[in-house]
Formats: structure tokens, C-alpha cells, sequence
């Protein structure tokens, strides 16, 4: 039996990208089947900490996240079913673990070094639980009068409770990052000031100026902007909108304010100009919208604001079309000359997005001539020790995205402040296993768990949802169990040993899924090693007469363990396979995953 190795070979990081395809799709590249494979053992905390120490709001993300992982998932591919509830698992790790708030310890000792962040959403906090566990002193300035940027500003209560919030922002104080709210940097306290008094700046101050059409009437009373409308309903207690509210836009914003404008008793219209299967929105989302009586309109966009006696009476729209330019993009869209039409409102939120705004920043070489951050996304900027992270530097983006890029900037402000690099991906290669062997060990999965339908998220009824009501109320712990066991658990390698195997076939007899273990004459490999395919032996076939050996197609192997169950000589053998990061030196032992 091989002992447990780590790896910083290229074709064992490729071996996680191509087969973990859903932690290589996670912008904080979460530990997906590690917490799916801790759910189903019914260990909710170890995988509360998983999470936790991958992409720091658990909770929040289980609630809110826009989930690219659950697009990657092998599950959901054709003929597989749908994918893995892995955002809904997010939320039942935090849901069950019963443990009171995580502080994750510190990686390294006090450096002495501190560092300002501007901004308490999740990029700015994120970056400050980082660079607290580096060891530095980390002071977090926020304008508003409580932490949390969007996820409080513009995420509604019924989607997301401010409990759920505070418990996670309380994880990151406990290690010692001093937040100031109330405090605007640029006005009340200079950039230039906290440059010259921290040892390090990060700037992350999200996307604050609206991105306005410039329509005639747009400077009406009651036509505002999404953010906003969202800040004063969330955070102010706003309760009037009106009779009629339009909505103009497509995203996540324009459904938060949509189904928000509803709960304020305005009958409530979205307009797109783009069609339905072109709306970036969370699975479901829309759904709900329309459940609880919002209306949805398409192929619209806005020419003009309308007003009676000096205020808002409606939106004049003209239908529009996709038009093929033959880009694998979104199409174009064309406006339909004379197909004008005019809705009543009296309120209008605009959707249409937002960017940063540097107007606050006040030190040279940080912006370009159109006073845009000059660093095209880096978390560098022109100034040395001043770095930016999350949408302030992207733009527009999701949490997961910003918290992503926010831990990578904390790594860079760390190299800057220690003047080398403390942390390191490595491949972690457990040792090989059989689940006949003593110990037990093995995956858990079973055949059957393959045909487990999606479970849907339970919901309260239309006649509770209001302001405070959480709409999703979360899977009852069983269901969340089963939900979990639905994971392939692509994290294990199964391999066929040739030295041992017999070519008996018993494995290929047993095998669930058709192409899972396959007889090949040869396999193909890249320049680092890394297998890439294979020549499949099609029997009968006279340019294929016999086969060399067997293989298991990590992409159809579902890891349920019965080839190796009826493997007669123990020439199956099982590893579990992550990425990590370590803060020790790797050495250059390695014990290679192959294909």
C-alpha cells in the first residue's frame, strides 16, 4: 500500500480540474465532494468547515450563491439526471452543524504589519479574514452603519436573514479584525492618509455609481436605480412605491427588486429586452417570481420615460428581436422600428447594472484617463502597496466571484508584506485502499444512489411570504443526507493495477455504467503525463482483435465500488485525491494519480 503524498506535479493538478470538474468550475475552488461526501456521513460541522475554510460565508452562499459548480456537475450531464444540489447541501452544512460560531486559527504568527481594507462587503471582509490568519492587523473602514455591503444593502430579508449575516461577520471579527462603520474614506478620512499609515490598503468598495440608460425623462421622480431602491427598502424601512412598478433589467437585481416591489403591494412588470432563456437568475428564481404574481415581458426595451405634471406616469418600450451574427455569444439584439407601446408606472427601478466609483480615491497612478482603476482586474494596482479586490476591481460580479479574487488578493498584499510567498497548492494523494482491506474503508456510494431524484428546495406558501418570511426554508436533515449521497465523490480515483490484474473481466461484468471500465490497447497521454484518452478495443472489429488491459474512465466512473468489491486478486485499488494549501514547503515526493 503507497503512503499518503502530496504533489505539485502539472498532471496531477490537471487530473483535479478534469475530474472534480465542479470545485474546478467554483471560483474559491470549494472542496465540493469533500463537505457532500461529510453531509452524507452525517458529519453537518466538518463540512460547515470545509466551506468555511474555502469560501468563508457558508451560510450566506447557501442561501444566495449564483452556482457554476452545479453547471459542471457530472450529474447533470446528459443521461446522468440532474445535477447535485450542492448550493442547497451548502445551506444544510450550516444549518445542522450545531456548534457555536467558527473561528478558523491563524496560519501564521502576528507579523506586526497592518493593513487598512475600505469596504465591509464580502470582498472586503474576505480579504480581512485572510490576512488576519496571515497574522497581520487588519482595520476595515465601511461607510454605512453596518458591515455587510450588499449582502445587507441589496440581498433581500427573504432571502437571506441578517442573522445569518451577522453570525459569519462575527467569525471574522473573533480573529481580530477591527471593523469601523460610519466612516467614508475619501471624505471624513483621506486614501492618501491611510496609505501613509498602514503598511498595506486594499481598496474594496464594490460598485457603488448606477449604470443610468440616458433616456429622455429618466431624471423623473420615480424612476431610481436598483441599489438604491434596494438600500432604502432594506436598510431604511421604505414602504411606499406605488400602484404600478416596472422593473427594467434581467439579473439576480432585477428579480430581488421585482419580488421586493411586490411585498411593497405593487402590481410589478419585468421588461427584457432580451428572451427568457438569455436571463442570468438563480434555478428557480424566476419561477417564484411569477408564482407570487409578478409578470414577466421580453423582447422589450425602454425609449423614453413618460410624465404627467411633472412626474412619472409610464415607460414608452419598442419590441425588439435576436438577430443570428453567427458568434457563439448571445445574439444581437435589434429594436423593431413602429412597434412602440406604452405601460403605465409609477414607479420605474432600473436594473441595468453599476460600476465603481473612484470619484473618493485621491492619490495618482490608481485610475487611467477615464478614471477607471487601472489594473484590467489585477489585484495590483499602481501603487505598490495599494491593492484592489473583488468587484471594485472586476466590476460587476457574484459573491463567490468577488470572495474568490478577494483570498487571492490577501495572498498578494501577504507576498508584498513578507516578501515571499507562504502558501502553495498541492495535490493531496491519500494512500491506496480496498474496501475489503481491514480497515473498512470505503466510498459508501452505492449503485442505486445513481437513480436518486434532485430533491426540490421546501418553500413557505405565497399567503406567509413577506418582507421578513424566508421563502426557502431549507432541507430537513434526512432529506439533506440523501441529497448529499447523490455526489459521484469524484474526489476518489479508482485505478486498475496491471501488475495485478488477471484480465478476468469480473469487473466489467459487474460495472453500473455502460463505459466506466473499458478494454483498451493503449492510452494517450499530454506532455506532462497526464492521461488524455485511450484506444477502446470494439470487439469484433478486425482493426481490434484483443485488448492490453482494462481501464476505468474517471468520467463515467461513478465510485460506487463494485468493481473493486469483485476484483479476485486485489488489483483495484481506491485513492482520494484534493487540492490543498499548504503553508509548508512541498517536497518532491510525488506518487502520481495518472489519468
Amino acid at each position: 500500500m503507497a503512503t499518503a503524498a502530496t504533489s505539485r506535479a502539472t498532471r496531477d493538478f490537471r487530473w483535479l480540474a478534469i475530474n472534480i470538474p465542479c470545485q474546478n468550475a467554483c471560483p474559491a475552488e470549494t472542496d465540493i465532494p469533500g463537505y457532500l461526501e461529510a453531509i452524507y456521513q452525517g458529519d453537518f460541522a466538518g463540512a460547515y468547515e470545509i466551506n468555511l475554510r474555502d469560501n468563508v460565508f457558508p451560510a450566506v452562499l447557501g442561501r444566495v450563491c449564483s452556482r457554476p459548480c452545479e453547471n459542471a456537475c457530472r450529474h447533470g450531464r446528459e443521461g446522468n439526471g440532474e445535477a447535485v444540489a450542492i448550493c442547497f447541501s451548502k445551506r444544510s452544512a450550516a444549518d445542522f452543524q450545531h456548534r457555536p460560531p467558527v473561528v478558523l486559527p491563524p496560519l501564521f504568527r502576528d507579523s506586526g504589519k497592518r493593513v487598512a481594507v475600505v469596504g465591509a462587503g464580502p470582498a472586503g471582509l474576505a480579504a480581512a479574514r485572510e490576512l488576519a490568519r496571515f497574522g497581520h492587523r487588519v482595520t476595515v473602514f465601511e461607510r454605512h452603519g453596518s458591515p455587510g455591503g450588499m449582502l445587507n444593502q441589496a440581498i433581500p430579508v427573504f432571502r437571506l436573514p441578517r442573522d445569518i449575516i451577522e453570525r459569519e461577520i462575527a467569525q471574522i471579527t473573533a480573529l481580530g479584525v477591527d471593523i469601523r462603520c460610519g466612516v467614508r474614506v475619501g471624505d471624513e478620512v483621506p486614501l492618501q492618509q491611510l496609505a501613509g499609515e498602514y503598511d498595506a490598503v486594499v481598496l474594496a468598495a464594490g460598485t457603488q455609481k448606477p449604470n443610468m440608460t440616458g433616456l429622455p425623462g429618466e431624471q423623473s421622480p420615480g424612476v431610481e436605480h436598483a441599489l438604491p431602491f434596494l438600500l432604502q427598502v432594506n436598510e431604511l424601512g421604505r414602504t411606499g412605491i406605488g400602484a404600478n412598478a416596472i422593473v427594467i433589467g434581467g439579473g439576480y437585481t432585477a428579480m430581488d427588486c421585482a419580488r421586493t416591489a411586490l411585498r411593497l403591494g405593487a402590481r410589478t412588470q419585468v421588461f427584457y429586452r432580451r428572451g427568457r432563456e438569455d436571463m442570468v437568475v438563480l434555478p428557480g428564481e424566476l419561477e417564484e417570481l411569477l408564482h407570487e404574481g409578478g409578470v414577466l415581458q421580453t423582447h422589450c426595451t425602454p425609449t423614453a420615460f413618460l410624465t404627467s405634471n411633472g412626474r412619472l406616469s409610464g415607460v414608452c418600450f419598442r419590441r425588439t428581436r435576436a438577430v443570428d451574427t453567427g458568434s457563439r455569444g448571445k445574439r444581437r439584439i435589434a429594436e423593431i422600428p413602429g412597434s412602440e407601446f406604452d405601460v403605465p408606472a409609477e414607479t420605474v427601478i432600473l436594473a441595468t447594472g453599476q460600476f465603481p466609483d473612484t470619484s473618493w480615491t485621491d492619490m495618482p497612478r490608481l485610475l487611467d484617463d477615464r478614471q477607471r482603476l487601472a489594473n484590467d482586474g489585477d489585484a495590483r494596482t499602481g501603487l505598490a502597496h495599494v491593492f484592489a479586490a473583488g468587484d471594485f476591481s472586476l466590476g460587476p460580479t457574484t459573491i463567490i466571484q468577488a470572495v474568490a479574487h478577494a483570498r487571492e488578493c490577501a495572498r498578494r498584499v501577504d507576498e508584498f508584506l513578507m516578501q515571499s510567498s507562504r502558501l502553495q497548492q498541492v495535490v493531496q494523494i491519500g494512500a491506496m485502499f480496498q474496501s475489503k482491506a481491514r480497515d473498512g474503508r470505503t466510498t459508501g456510494r452505492r449503485p442505486e444512489m445513481n437513480r436518486i431524484p434532485l430533491h426540490p428546495m421546501p418553500t413557505c406558501s405565497v399567503s406567509e411570504r413577506g418582507r421578513e418570511q424566508e421563502v426557502e426554508l431549507g432541507y430537513p436533515e434526512p432529506t439533506a443526507v440523501e441529497a448529499a449521497s447523490r455526489c459521484y465523490l469524484c474526489h476518489y480515483k479508482f485505478e486498475i493495477l496491471d501488475d495485478r490484474c488477471v484480465l478476468c473481466d469480473e469487473c466489467v461484468r459487474v460495472k453500473p455504467v455502460p463505459g466506466c471500465i473499458v478494454e483498451v490497447s493503449a492510452l494517450h497521454q499530454d506532455e506532462h503525463g497526464a492521461v488524455i484518452g485511450y484506444d477502446k478495443v470494439v470487439k469484433g472489429s478486425t482493426a481490434s482483435l484483443y485488448y492490453s488491459r482494462l481501464w476505468i474512465d474517471q468520467n463515467q466512473c461513478v465510485r460506487c465500488g463494485a468493481c473493486e468489491a469483485a476484483c479476485p486478486v486485489n488489483a483495484i485499488t481506491i485513492q482520494k485525491v484534493r487540492l490543498e494549501t499548504s503553508t509548508a514547503a512541498c517536497g518532491e515526493t510525488h506518487v502520481p494519480v495518472n489519468g
